[in-house]
C-alpha cells in the first residue's frame, strides 16, 4: 500500500514537473534592453522596442537567441530571475535580411531570405559560433538567378519558398512587365532546392497588392506546425494572425483578436494545436487554433497553383482578348465609368490622410509613423517604398499638407518627415 502511494506521488511529480517545464519563462524585457545598451550599438539599429519580439527565437525554455531585425548582431540570452545577455556575435556591418525567416534546424540558427540597404538577399546564411559570423550555406539545383523570397516557412525538415527570380528592368521598356516566380521546397537534410511549380505574375501586382507573401510581423512565436504574428496597431494594441504551415494559410479569427499584446512578462505561445496567453498576473489562458470565426483567410498554396501557367491557359487568354476586342466600344465606356469611381476613391484616401495629419502638424516623425498613417505599413519593403513616394507627391500637389524628408539630426544616416 505505501509502495503504491509512493508511485502515485512521484507519477504526480512528474506529470506537474512537464506542465510547469512547459510554461516559457518570462522575458525581462527592460534588464535585457539594459544590457544590450552596455554593447554601445546604435538603438535607432537594433529598434528593440518595435521588434524585439519578432527577432527572437528559443533555443530551449530557458535560452533564446536575439538578431535584431535588418541587423548581423546576434545575442544569446539565459532566462531566468535576472537574465543573461551574451554577445555571440563580432560583426558590425547591416544586412539585408529585414523580414527574413529566422529558424533553428539541428541546433544551427539559420536566417533566410530578406532585404535592406536598397538591396534584396534570396540565399540561406548560418551563424558559425567558432567564427562568430554568419556563413552562406550552398544548396543544391538553387536557382543562379534567384533574387528575392516572397514567402518563406519551416514544415518539418522543409523549407518551403516563394522565389522571385528574372526581375523586370523599370529602366527598359522592353523588358518583360511580368515577373518569373517558382514554389518550392529546401530539404534541409541535404540542403537541396526542389521546384514544385512556376509562374508569372505581373510587376505592378507584386508592388502593390502583395499578395505572394506577408509580413513577418512585430511579434512571432513559432511552433512545429503553426507559426503566430502580430502586427503593432497606431493605437498601441495589437493584430494577430495565424499560419498554417501544413496549409500555407493565414488566417485572422475573432478568437486571435481577443488577445492582448504581449511584453514578455505577458506572452503568448502555440504547442501542438493550442494557443496559450499568460497574462501579467501569470494566469494562463488557452484555446484551439480552429476556435471562433474566420474573418480573413489567404490560402497561399492554392493561390501560387491558380497561378500555374500552361498551353491551355494561353490559349484561353488568347480567345478572351479576342472577345475583348470585338466588344472594344462596351468595354471602353465601362472602363471609363469604372476609373470615374477610381479617382474619387483616391481622392476619398487622400482627404482622410490629411485629416490624420493635421492632427498632429506641425511635426516631425520617423518613416514607420509615416507608414502606419498612411495606412501601409503591413505592406513588403518595397511596396511600402513605392507607395510613400506616391501618396507623399500626391499630398504635397495637392497642396494643404506638406510633407518634407529631412535628415536625422543627431545621424546623418537616416532621414525623418518634416509634417507642415
Amino acid at each position: 500500500m505505501i509502495l503504491k502511494k509512493i508511485i502515485l506521488l512521484i507519477s504526480v511529480f512528474f506529470i506537474v514537473f512537464k506542465g510547469l517545464s512547459q510554461d516559457l519563462k518570462i522575458i525581462d524585457t527592460l534588464q535585457i534592453h539594459e544590457q544590450i545598451k552596455q554593447f554601445g550599438i546604435n538603438k535607432d539599429v537594433l529598434n528593440f522596442g518595435e521588434f524585439f519580439f519578432s527577432d527572437i527565437i528559443f533555443k530551449n525554455d530557458s535560452t533564446l537567441f536575439y538578431n535584431p531585425n535588418g541587423t548581423l548582431h546576434l545575442f544569446e540570452i539565459q532566462l531566468s530571475e535576472i537574465p543573461k545577455v551574451s554577445k555571440l556575435s563580432n560583426s558590425i556591418h547591416h544586412g539585408h535580411n529585414f523580414n527574413r525567416l529566422l529558424f533553428i534546424h539541428d541546433d544551427v540558427l539559420y536566417s533566410f531570405g530578406g532585404q535592406g540597404l536598397f538591396n534584396t538577399y534570396a540565399g540561406l546564411v548560418y551563424f558559425d559560433p567558432i567564427l562568430k559570423g554568419w556563413l552562406e550555406r550552398e544548396i543544391k539545383n538553387y536557382p543562379h538567378n534567384a533574387k528575392r523570397i516572397l514567402n518563406s516557412w519551416i514544415q518539418g525538415s522543409k523549407l518551403m519558398l516563394v522565389l522571385g527570380y528574372h526581375g523586370r528592368d523599370p529602366k527598359n521598356i522592353f523588358s518583360s512587365k511580368k515577373n518569373n516566380y517558382c514554389y518550392g521546397e529546401i530539404d534541409l537534410e541535404n540542403l537541396e532546392f526542389t521546384k514544385h511549380l512556376e509562374f508569372k505574375s505581373a510587376y505592378t501586382e507584386l508592388l502593390f497588392q502583395s499578395d505572394l507573401g506577408f509580413f513577418k510581423g512585430n511579434y512571432r512565436y513559432d511552433s512545429e506546425l503553426y507559426s503566430l504574428h502580430g502586427y503593432y496597431t497606431q493605437n498601441g494594441s495589437i493584430e494577430y494572425r495565424l499560419f498554417d504551415k501544413s496549409k500555407g494559410s493565414l488566417k485572422r479569427t475573432s478568437q486571435l483578436d481577443g488577445l492582448k499584446r504581449v511584453d514578455g512578462i505577458s506572452y503568448a505561445y502555440i504547442k501542438d494545436s493550442t494557443i496559450y496567453y499568460r497574462d501579467f498576473n501569470g494566469k494562463i489562458e488557452s484555446f484551439s487554433v480552429h476556435s471562433g470565426t474566420t474573418i480573413h483567410s489567404k490560402d497561399f498554396l492554392k493561390h501560387y497553383k491558380s497561378k500555374k501557367t500552361n498551353t491551355s491557359s494561353y490559349l484561353i487568354i488568347a480567345f478572351i482578348i479576342f472577345l475583348l476586342m470585338l466588344g472594344f466600344i462596351y468595354s471602353f465606356s465601362r472602363k471609363r465609368k469604372i476609373g470615374n469611381n477610381t479617382k474619387s476613391n483616391v481622392q476619398i484616401e487622400l482627404i482622410q490622410i490629411e485629416e490624420k495629419l493635421k492632427q498632429i502638424q506641425p511635426t516631425i516623425i520617423v518613416k514607420e509613423e509615416l507608414d502606419v498613417l498612411f495606412g501601409i505599413s503591413h505592406y513588403s519593403y518595397e511596396t511600402i517604398k513605392t507607395r510613400r513616394s506616391l501618396l507623399i507627391n500626391q499630398l504635397n500637389k495637392k497642396g494643404n499638407i506638406k510633407i518634407e524628408r529631412i535628415r536625422k539630426q543627431d545621424d546623418k544616416r537616416f532621414y525623418e518627415y518634416k509634417i507642415s
